[in-house]
């Protein structure tokens, strides 16, 4: 069997078709197996990694991706998004004294944020937008 890479809109396409049946699915690595499970043909198997599958449900518009973390090391400092890659955006405030200070770090992709606390997802819920 000749193995080969899904394209973005075979992606999509079975993406569709599997939240026209689900709204919900509760993880990366179960959404990952019901598009391989779409994907698959007779002749072709054709291949999508979970964090590849990921970036295409975010930026395709009709997937809500829900964020589960845990705690991580403060000092570490973000550029990009763990999620999708994206540069991360600052959120600041003024102090009282007339400063700046970042108080928060957000993406405008798929909607992961940080604080001080740093957060580091464990965990990823897809849900069809309404």
């Amino acid at each position: 069997m000749k193995k080969s890479l899904a394209t973005e809109t075979q992606v999509v396409k079975a993406l569709k078709n599997i939240f026209k049946k689900q709204k919900v699915v509760p993880s990366q690595h179960k959404l990952k197996m019901l598009v391989d499970s779409y994907l698959k043909t007779k002749k072709t198997v054709r291949l999508v990694s979970e964090q590849r599958l990921r970036n295409i449900a975010v930026r395709s518009g009709f997937i809500k991706l829900e964020i589960h973390s845990r705690d991580g090391d403060p000092e570490r400092v973000l550029t990009k998004c763990p999620v999708c890659g994206s540069v991360l955006k600052r959120v600041k405030n003024l102090t009282i004294w007339g400063g700046e200070v970042t108080i928060e770090f957000r993406c405008p992709v798929c909607g992961y944020w940080t604080g001080k606390k740093k957060r580091i997802p464990t965990r990823y819920v897809f849900h069809l937008k309404t």
